[in-house]
């Protein structure tokens, strides 16, 4: 099965590309496919997995824009054409109170200044959120992705459960651009999120 891999950061130096695609028998799990990244990259060798095998703290690894933690970790299973997103320990993060749990990706920049945040917004469904984006000045490109002048949107979502067997839809948003763009852009998303989610 085809994988497709993103890098962020110094992980991205590491790889020397922004994205590569590898093969991997079906069946695969996250967890294969990282340490089939730390065997194939010197730079990668240690700074993923700790001496146990597993993934080291700080470290954000998404399957399609959504947190494998949040998931079964390193035993989240994998299918043809799925993307998992690699961050490196990074300062930051986005926080928007009422709204999200911070569960999406923190922020890490590459050497262009282009900068990834991730955020996580309970009541409100991944149609709406690209419709959202739509009216922001993006288009929409991809089933899970809008793009927009100068930046670019990865949608997920998921249902999460909340209160014993109370469930709610979790949209993860993964935002990618210059800070200077994605900081107003953000805030203005948070805020029509915050209204749907009422």
């Amino acid at each position: 099965m085809d994988i497709e891999l993103r890098f962020f950061a110094t992980f991205r130096q590491a790889v020397g590309s922004k994205t590569i695609d590898r093969e991997f028998e079906d069946g695969a799990d996250v967890g294969t496919v990282l340490r089939a990244l730390e065997a194939e990259f010197d730079g990668l060798e240690g700074q993923i997995l700790d001496d146990q095998g597993e993934l080291r703290p700080q470290l954000s690894v998404l399957k399609n824009g959504r947190e494998v933690v949040h998931m079964d970790g390193l035993a989240t299973p994998l299918e043809s054409g799925d993307t998992v997103s690699v961050f490196p320990p990074v300062a930051g993060g986005e926080g928007d109170a009422g709204v999200t749990d911070d569960q999406g990706a923190p922020e890490a920049a590459d050497d262009e200044g282009t900068v990834t945040r991730g955020k996580a917004f309970r009541g409100i469904s991944e149609r709406l959120a690209r419709e959202y984006l739509v009216t922001l000045g993006g288009e929409t490109v991809g089933e899970h992705v809008v793009e927009g002048p100068d930046w670019r949107v990865e949608t997920s979502a998921e249902k999460v459960q909340v209160a014993g067997s109370m469930r709610l839809t979790e949209v993860t948003v993964v935002f990618t651009g210059p800070p200077e763009t994605l900081d107003p852009l953000m805030e203005k998303f948070g805020r029509k999120a915050m209204r749907a989610g009422g």
